[in-house]
């Protein structure tokens, strides 16, 4: 067989099918052993057991009975989508997908995730493994596996572009239906085909309602996720005569959506109300803090890591929640990923607010945009609520 794209976990897969007693070809279409020695060195046990096909080497696919690779792979062939592989796999070796819990889509997996596990724990031994603790391609599953996760009750698991064979699986929205594989296939296609592996299998209605999709597939159940907002913080909602309530460490509308499925999952093992009650105390590890100083709202979010996909997540809930002046800047050089102020600048625009820079960030922002810059400023001063996104070392 021939396992495609070292960089999605091809070597991982060879393993295993090696394992099962395949003969394995590896082509490494983007090179990836050749630019990472680090990387080579890692996989030495299996690089001697398969035949490494380099990127620019011609391939001939028809020498192969199988050929696997990821499902945005570009390649003119016949192939099984590394989510199929992975579903074979863990039903031949392990046979524990009914365990499986899997959320795929574009925003909210990882909060999703994070508060089916937080629902569940206290009541089953839950594995946990989302974008917050590793990679997210199917083949991490098998990692997990691979280092002895065998005993638990249940597995959550983040995964990217589709789910694998599992007993409940999740698509949370899918906001946009782009190109993949060099245009030879698009993404929604690609995430809903993977439905099939689900026993049960949980969607967004907006989805269908959006691209005009029917379903003829068992155990389908479409959500409608759009409840009823008493209060927008804290958060509080109606949802199918009941009320749903957040805490005062959480915020943002996002959290109707990803609470309305991790609800419906969990309701295959706890009643509706214990699973309700549990989630008033849900909390996201994360720097953001919330402070009430008279009658307005100062959020901050400072944190080294912030990229542009972060700070516009944190915007967009911030406007939508509290609405007032956002702060932002900060520092560079404070991770080996620097911040793009251009796609930054981008985000900005999007956005009809009152924006004021700070820092050897916001002095970059300045130059494209024409908000106010200060070298430093006292939140405090400033008058309604606040956002602070300062991109700094703690």
């Amino acid at each position: 067989m021939l396992i495609v794209d070292v960089n999605h976990g091809a070597l991982d897969l060879a393993r295993e099918y090696i394992e099962l007693g395949y003969s394995v070809d590896v082509w490494d279409i983007y090179g990836k052993l050749e630019k990472d020695k680090d990387f080579l060195n890692n996989y030495e046990d299996i690089i001697s057991k398969v035949k490494i096909i380099k990127k620019d080497e011609n391939i001939n696919f028809n020498k192969y009975d199988k050929v696997i690779a990821p499902i945005h792979c570009p390649i003119d062939v016949d192939f099984i989508s590394f989510h199929d592989a992975v579903s074979e796999i863990v039903k031949e070796k392990y046979g524990i997908q009914k365990k499986f819990i899997e959320v795929t889509g574009v925003k909210g997996k990882t909060t999703t995730t994070e508060m089916i596990n937080f629902i569940l724990k206290d009541d089953y031994e839950v594995f946990l493994h989302n974008s917050n603790r590793g990679s997210i391609t199917p083949t991490s599953i098998l990692n997990v596996l691979r280092r002895g996760n065998l005993d638990f009750d249940y597995y959550v698991f983040e995964v990217s572009l589709g789910i694998t064979a599992c007993g409940y699986g999740v698509i949370t929205n899918i906001l946009e239906n782009y190109p993949i594989s060099k245009g030879k296939r698009n993404a929604l296609v690609a995430k809903i085909s993977t439905l099939k592996n689900a026993d049960k299998k949980y969607i967004n209605m907006k989805i269908l309602e959006e691209y005009e999709l029917k379903l003829n597939l068992e155990n389908l159940f479409v959500l409608d996720t759009n409840g009823e907002i008493i209060s927008k913080y804290p958060l509080k909602y109606k949802f199918n005569d009941h009320i749903v309530e957040f805490n005062k460490d959480v915020f943002g509308m996002h959290l109707v959506e990803n609470s309305i499925f991790a609800i419906k999952v969990c309701e295959n093992f706890l009643d509706t109300e214990e699973i309700i009650e549990k989630i008033k105390n849900f909390k996201i590890n994360s720097r953001m803090s919330v402070e009430k100083i008279k009658n307005r709202y100062i959020v901050k979010n400072i944190n080294p890591g912030l990229d542009v996909k972060a700070i516009d997540y944190a915007i967009k809930d911030f406007l939508e929640v509290f609405g007032g002046v956002v702060v932002i800047g900060g520092d560079f050089g404070i991770t080996c990923e620097e911040i793009d102020v251009k796609k930054l600048a981008k985000v900005l625009e999007k956005y009809d607010a009152n924006f004021i820079f700070v820092g050897d960030v916001g002095k970059e922002l300045k130059k494209i945009l024409k908000n106010p810059f200060y070298d430093e400023i006292d939140l405090n001063n400033l008058n309604g609520n606040v956002l602070a996104i300062i991109r700094t070392s703690l």
